[in-house]
């Protein structure tokens, strides 16, 4: 008995010794089965965790470190780790990559028993025919898998998908499914609404296909700020009508173009394929042999989630380092998601590789992001003081990064977080209008020295809800957007009694409920974005909180309409200095109050300018070099664009322009009608300042311009008006560089 007692408290220590051993290791050969050493590594995340569990249960002694092997982890299964996962701020839990090896995790299913099609695929293109292959998913997926991307490595293929139809002009008109401030009619106890899904076509532009949720309608239904993926839900041949399974962001209207994905008839091109839910076949028409491709396709949506528990325990000091994500499955939203601003994304939904959710203090480091069909990282509700640093997110199908806060209400609980030093670039493939950057009810974040280029639409976005939102909670119950998120207990009783202009007139009364506010978004590199939806931004805010500070950040090459900066409807106080916008068409589009100094503007083609409660820009630089440009100054958009030429000629009708003061604007091409130190607003209109805007040279260093530094030379006007140089030599992420 002695002797085993003995025996018992040896095993013990040994235990105990082991518990405290914070090294464990996995590789792609390892058994979960294994202690997790170096020489027998563990095999998952799962079998980590679970090993690290023991070690917390008996309380932690060290960090405790995970080191992940190169080489590639098939994910089949969200790997969740709450608060029985958390490490503390002396003992951090952190999964990292081998020193120079790269972990790859994939939710992808490769494909491989490819057959080559015997006869004819009924509908197939005749250019198709004798060219596809085809590979059936295991049986017990079938009916549960839908395949909606594919990639051959890296490379994401296309669906096939109908040459670019209009739609019929005979579409319901559904004033329900509007905009909401557009919806003046509906009031604060007005009956919930449901929304048209009946979309009708012409000619045989849709078929009777028998597995019509396979069919997917790609459109922008009413506006051109995002699109809509619809599946159909069934097609009426005879009246030329399709019912669509979820309700469209906004409603269709007629003679607007909209293409067909994943039907036979349409897979004539190499490279596209087609996906049979009912045979569970995936079809393609390779572009290259077969037997070279690396064919996945997506299976799993949410890789890892760091989840807490509402307003109990948080999951905290889980770190992830030098990982690298492949092949999630791409976001098909569903009749109960809740969208966030024009459904730009959806709010608090698994759809991202990595998502914190009621955590704090984690951090995602140097990890890679790539070929993926929806999100990269996202934070949930309650998320604090996390960390997404020097992080690779690249053709990606959703958005890049998300902290997504709770909606509109008292409860504020998403802020603290910092996001640096990203390169994001190729973001939303499938969902264009998916931003790099999204910064939804979440304030106090740090959002600072990330590049983000080749976007279709916004690069970074900081958003809220509006007021038409809150004061139609109840009508619009049924819609998507945002109506869901917001805390209608919290916030209806302060506004029951008022306009949608009372509040706009007054911020200060739904302030409290917009939690964007105080976020510092500095010395970020943005371009090529706005390359195929119009009305959108380089950086864009909209009904977010005050006191946001966007400095520094040099935005160029834009493409589409509306241009750099915006503050779009009901946007509180905002200070927007010391930014560089080039090459492009608007500066700026202000609906909101706002400090405006010390910003540069070159080779543009407007300065698009609303003035709002007697804030102005001061210390402006307004410069052409475009041999073949033309300055354009809109001060107001009520008076129309006009060039310097005009402004001369009509000087007292635009008063607006006395909001523009100690500012240069200048053309390298001459203008007969100006002299250089010509002011071009009347001394009646400068309120109370020396200069308004003068016609000069600011006499900037070409030099320095090349290295993002737009200095002046001696000598030049803007140094006497107290135009202060912008040095954007470090702005950017170091990873783009």
């Amino acid at each position: 008995m002695k002797a085993m007692n003995c025996s018992l408290i040896v095993g013990l220590l040994f235990l105990s010794a082991s518990i405290q051993a914070a090294d464990l290791y996995i590789a792609p050969d390892g058994a979960d089965t294994n202690p997790g050493t170096k020489e027998a590594p563990l095999a998952s995340l799962n079998g980590a965790r679970s090993s690290i569990r023991k070690l917390i249960a008996h309380g932690l002694k060290a960090p405790v470190t995970v080191t992940i092997r190169g080489g590639e982890y098939p994910l089949r299964e969200t790997v969740v780790f709450d608060p029985k996962d958390s490490g503390t701020e002396k003992y951090p839990v952190t999964y990292r990559a081998y020193a120079n090896e790269t972990p790859v995790f994939t939710g992808g299913i490769k494909l491989t028993d490819w057959k080559k099609v015997e006869g004819n695929l009924p509908g197939i293109s005749d250019a198709a025919k004798g060219k596809v292959v085809y590979c059936e998913i295991p049986d017990r997926l079938k009916g549960k898998w839908q395949i909606t991307s594919l990639y051959d490595g890296l490379t994401l293929l296309p669906r096939s998908r109908s040459p670019e139809l209009v739609s019929s002009k005979d579409q319901v008109k559904d004033p329900n499914n509007e905009q909401p401030k557009k919806m003046g009619f509906m009031g604060y106890d007005d009956e919930p609404v449901s929304f048209n899904r009946v979309f009708h076509f012409e000619g045989e532009d849709l078929k009777e296909w028998k597995q019509s949720r396979d069919i997917e309608l790609y459109l922008s239904p009413r506006y051109g700020w995002m699109v809509n993926v619809l599946p159909l839900e069934s097609i009426d041949i005879q009246a030329k009508t399709a019912t669509v399974a979820i309700d469209p962001t906004y409603c269709f209207v007629g003679r607007k173009p909209y293409y067909v994905e994943n039907a036979i008839e349409y897979l004539d091109e190499p490279g596209e394929w087609v996906f049979d839910s009912a045979n569970g076949c995936v079809y393609l028409w390779p572009s290259a042999p077969i037997e070279a491709a690396d064919i996945r396709a997506p299976y799993l949506q949410e890789f890892i989630r760091v989840d807490g528990v509402g307003d109990g325990a948080r999951a905290t000091h889980i770190h992830f380092e030098g990982l690298t994500f492949r092949h999630g499955l791409r976001d098909t939203w569903k009749p109960d998601d809740i969208g966030l601003q024009h459904d730009w994304d959806m709010y608090d939904k698994g759809n991202a590789i990595l998502r914190f959710r009621h955590a704090e203090h984690c951090s995602v480091k140097g990890c890679t992001f790539e070929a993926s069909s929806g999100d990269g990282v996202r934070s949930d509700l309650y998320g604090q003081r996390l960390q997404i640093v020097d992080n690779l997110f690249h053709h990606l199908g959703g958005t890049g990064i998300l902290l997504n806060g709770y909606g509109p209400g008292l409860k504020d609980e998403n802020k603290f977080n910092v996001i640096h030093n990203n390169y994001l670039h190729h973001i939303g493939a499938i969902y264009k209008h998916a931003p790099g950057i999204f910064i939804a009810q979440s304030g106090h974040n740090e959002i600072t020295h990330n590049t983000i280029h080749d976007l279709a639409y916004n690069g970074i976005v900081i958003s809220g809800c509006r007021p038409a939102f809150l004061t139609r909670t109840k009508p619009l119950k049924n819609r998507r957007e945002w109506i869901g998120t917001i805390r209608a207990a919290e916030v209806l009783p302060r506004i029951k009694d008022l306009s949608e202009r009372d509040m706009q007139k007054d911020l200060s009364i739904i302030e409290p409920f917009f939690h964007a506010r105080e976020n510092l978004i500095a010395y970020n590199e943005i371009y090529r974005v706005m390359l195929e939806l119009h009305d959108g931004n380089g950086i864009y805010f909209s009904g977010m909180g005050k006191d946001n500070v966007c400095e520094y950040n040099y935005i160029y090459d834009l493409g589409g309409s509306r241009g750099f900066i915006r503050l779009d409807d009901v946007s509180a106080f905002t200070i927007i200095k010391n930014n560089v916008c080039r090459n492009g068409d608007n500066m700026f589009m202000m609906k909101g109050p706002c400090e405006v100094d010390n910003n540069f503007g070159i080779d543009l083609n407007r300065l698009n300018f609303i003035p709002y409660a007697g804030y102005g820009l001061t210390h402006l630089v307004f410069y052409n070099t475009k041999p073949d440009g033309t300055i354009h100054y809109e001060p107001d958009s009520k008076l129309g664009k006009s060039n310097p030429k005009e402004i001369v000629a009509e000087k007292n009708a635009y008063a607006a322009l006395k909001y523009l003061l100690n500012s240069l604007v200048y053309d390298v091409t001459p203008i007969p009608e100006f002299d250089v130190g010509d002011d071009l607003v009347p001394t009646d209109k400068r309120n109370g300042a020396t200069v308004g805007i003068r016609y000069a040279d600011p006499m900037f260093d070409e030099a320095a311009m090349k290295q993002k530094i737009f200095r002046f030379k001696p000598g030049s006007p803007a140094i006497k008006l107290g135009i202060q140089p912008i040095d954007l030599s470090t702005a950017g992420s170091t990873l783009a560089r």
